[in-house]
């Protein structure tokens, strides 16, 4: 910091010039940009697998490779844990949440009754523009289905149904629908990995799509209900699958 030379009577006083007041105040906006680009970050590699169920975070580690200081990773985690991705233990450490299915069908339910009152609303609401916005994320989301992108497709996916909810011009639903969001993107994460399920998820997208655009209102209510439930189903079909497979396991382990 430059310092300036300030005569007062006889004595002469070097005096700290202060630093101009609009680095203050830039320090703030910038802080919370990285909080958010932490918080992006971490949870796409939780939602992407790169950071599995149960690994341990390190703060060194993360802002290292990062590229920043351990306060914006450690305000991050807490976004995080509320988001329910991760757990912030007793002893300081922080682990990566290890899904529970009964809570990730759960999620899923709630979320088809939020998102069908939501399309009720913006059938009434959406203006021609934003209607065309959805045909053209319908068409983006087509495209990536039949390239069999996945991750292009859940992005896709995901604002089409952000498009919806903020269409339905409801602060309270938007609130509610974005804190179950996370959780919920993690699990729809998992269903895409059956293929079967994620044609016939496609195809509902493709029916969701045509009722906004004839806004009826009634049948696309039904739809997006319907549209999780079956989401609901799968994930337990899923679960079904992996306990026989834990037991054919078990059962050639004995044989052996």
């Amino acid at each position: 910091m430059m310092s300036r030379t300030v005569k007062t009577g006889t004595k002469t006083k070097a005096v700290r010039a202060k630093a101009p007041a609009k680095n203050a105040a830039s320090a703030g906006p910038r802080k919370g940009r990285l909080r958010l680009d932490a918080v992006k970050t971490i949870r796409k590699m939780i939602l992407l697998g790169e950071l599995p169920p149960g690994e341990r975070l390190r703060e060194v580690a993360l802002s290292e490779a990062l590229g920043m200081s351990r306060t914006p990773i450690r305000e991050a985690f807490r976004t995080l844990a509320a988001e329910g991705l991760i757990d912030l233990l007793p002893n300081r450490s922080v682990v990566v949440s290890v899904p529970d299915k009964s809570e990730a069908a759960d999620v899923f339910t709630v979320l088809g009754v939020l998102e069908g009152l939501a399309g009720q609303l913006a059938c009434r609401r959406m203006t021609p523009e934003q209607i065309e916005i959805l045909d053209e994320l319908q068409a983006d989301l087509a495209a990536y289905f039949e390239k069999s992108d996945r991750l292009s497709y859940l992005e896709a996916n995901r604002l089409i149904h952000e498009h919806i909810v903020q269409a339905a011009e409801s602060p309270s639903l938007m609130l509610a629908w974005r804190l179950l969001l996370p959780r919920a993107e993690r699990a729809r994460h998992v269903t895409t990995l059956d293929h079967d399920r994620w044609a016939e998820a496609f195809a509902e997208h493709c029916e969701i799509n045509a009722a906004i655009q004839a806004r009826d209102e009634k049948l696309l209510k039904q739809l997006l209900e319907s549209h999780f439930a079956k989401g609901v189903e799968s994930m337990k079909k899923n679960e079904a699958r992996e306990r026989a497979s834990r037991r054919a396991e078990i059962y050639a382990g004995v044989i052996s």
